[in-house]
């Protein structure tokens, strides 16, 4: 057992094993504690009968497998080319509307052909969508890496003067026909928030990423991503305990000191990376007198992000057999995003379904003569506190009924081929996860908290870093294994001062 180390990372989520990984690389002696008995946090999968279900996983839009960009160099230095698959999934997505069936696939020039042809009096608007949307994403990567060469003026234009900016009122100021702002919005559910209330910034991000670098997913689930990582953390020296987690971190003064393990064990460090939600982590892990009145209002003043509910199906027949034909299908009931979202808010029938169906990118993602698909739909948490107990297998049970009704008119026989169906709520995801509400996004993407003004990777305390969904750049995966990197490389930075 060690009494001390250089840093310790606290929770087993994407971000935290890319912090860890990259800290280990460089030398550093790396203790990384995780309660679960699993790595991974939402990068896990779970069974039921002969079916095997990604929790949260539809697909990774940051990795150029191609131009060797995005994610490429960090996965590369790192060692996870060498020892995990990506399988290109081709279109991006398939949007089903009241009157409307279009399919964007991951090339911008194409991309761009099918909605001109689909709305050829608005071209003149969708360039103007593509080219700022690309600008902006040109001007991210930028600040980052230095990379593309971009003037002050293109930075202005792209990054800063929209920074305040909403996803809506930059696609309105270009499109004036409602059906297409309906569909070059599509993604939004993806971040928690609809077109007149999320980030411009964090949406032109994601339509530039997707469309630039297509869809992945992860060949043998997203499990051996997280395996992937706690090899190379161990390879190199550090230490991963599972079963273990952090109950205390220990402070002096404004400073960390080290963390009071589940089992009682005191390990000293300066430095502690934690993956747990900033809100835990203060009150909880740290304690409230401790940490600065500053930092709390700092949080007070963002919001939690929307949650999900969502029924994992393990069907007796394959996709083909179904007709589901594209690994993505996004079911809209109106054209109207924003009352999307506040059907939401609520627990009647959902104006919005995601159908994913992991077959289609993974062939042998499930038992031969069988597929696994699931049913995603946004849901706020709050009507699921006021559901009582005794009725809550009930009411998600009926939820997932609803979801599967409304696929099943697309989809005939769905319901009949079911073999498995397992549902989660916000209630099942904060109960695993341990965030408020059960988001995956932390704080939800206003202009306030977009990927550049939201809470950073340093922390309330001296050698207190987050890493995670709650940080800058944000949730998702992408995002967390960045925000990772980030963190790790401010340790790295300081230790060598």
């Amino acid at each position: 057992m060690v009494d001390r180390c250089d840093v310790i990372v606290i929770g087993a989520g994407l971000g935290d094993l890319a912090s860890a990984a990259t800290l280990a690389k460089n030398g550093l002696s790396v203790l990384l504690l995780e309660r679960h008995h699993q790595p991974g946090g939402y990068a896990s999968t779970f069974v039921r009968g002969r079916f095997e279900f990604e929790i949260a996983l539809h697909q990774l839009s940051g990795l150029n497998l191609k131009e060797k960009s995005g994610l490429y160099p960090f996965f590369e230095e790192i060692g996870i080319m060498d020892r995990v698959e990506f399988l290109e999934l081709g279109d991006n997505y398939r949007a089903i509307f009241p009157d409307i069936d279009i399919t964007i696939p991951a090339n911008r020039e194409v991309a761009e052909g099918i909605l001109m042809d689909n709305f050829p009096h608005e071209a003149e608007g969708i360039k103007q969508v593509f080219k700022t949307s690309f600008g902006t994403s040109d001007a991210i990567h930028y600040l980052e890496r230095g990379e593309p060469k971009l003037t002050q003026e293109q930075l202005q234009e792209y990054l800063f003067s929209k920074m305040d900016k909403t996803w809506g009122e930059i696609v309105n100021s270009y499109v004036k026909d409602e059906k297409l702002r309906a569909v070059l919005s599509v993604y939004w559910p993806y971040l928690g928030l609809p077109p007149s209330q999320i980030s411009y910034l964090i949406f032109a991000i994601a339509f530039a990423s997707y469309i630039r670098n297509g869809p992945k997913q992860i060949f043998g689930k997203s499990a051996m991503l997280a395996r992937a990582f706690v090899d190379i953390i161990e390879e190199n020296g550090g230490e991963v305990r599972l079963g273990c987690g952090a109950k205390k971190i220990l402070t002096e003064g404004d400073k960390v000191k080290g963390v009071l393990t589940d089992n009682d064990e005191k390990i000293n460090t300066n430095y502690i990376i934690s993956n747990v939600n900033p809100i835990t982590t203060a009150l909880n892990l740290i304690g409230a007198d401790k940490v600065p009145e500053t930092f709390f209002e700092k949080i007070r003043s963002s919001e939690v992000a929307m949650s999900l509910v969502s029924a994992y199906m393990g069907l007796d027949v394959s996709c083909e057999e179904l007709g589901i034909d594209d690994f993505e299908i996004w079911y809209y009931d109106t054209y109207d995003h924003d009352r999307v979202y506040e059907s939401m808010k609520k627990l009647g029938d959902p104006e919005l379904v995601l159908l994913t169906a992991y077959n289609k990118g993974d062939p042998h993602f499930s038992p031969p003569g069988t597929s696994v698909i699931v049913l995603t739909a946004g849901s706020a948490a709050e009507p699921w506190y006021n559901i009582p107990p005794s009725k809550y297998v009930e009411t998600k049970n009926k939820f997932a009924d609803m979801l599967i009704n409304k696929v099943e008119k697309y989809v005939p026989g769905l319901r009949e081929h079911t073999e498995v169906v397992e549902v989660a709520t916000p209630i099942t995801y904060m109960r695993y996860s341990g965030n408020p509400g059960g988001t995956y996004l932390g704080f939800a993407y206003t202009p306030k908290d977009g990927p550049l003004s939201r809470m950073g990777n340093e922390g309330p305390l001296k050698g207190l870093y987050f890493a995670g969904a709650w940080t800058q750049p944000g949730g998702g995966y992408d995002p967390c294994m960045i925000s990772g990197r980030w963190a790790a490389e401010k340790v790295i930075k300081e230790i060598k001062k």
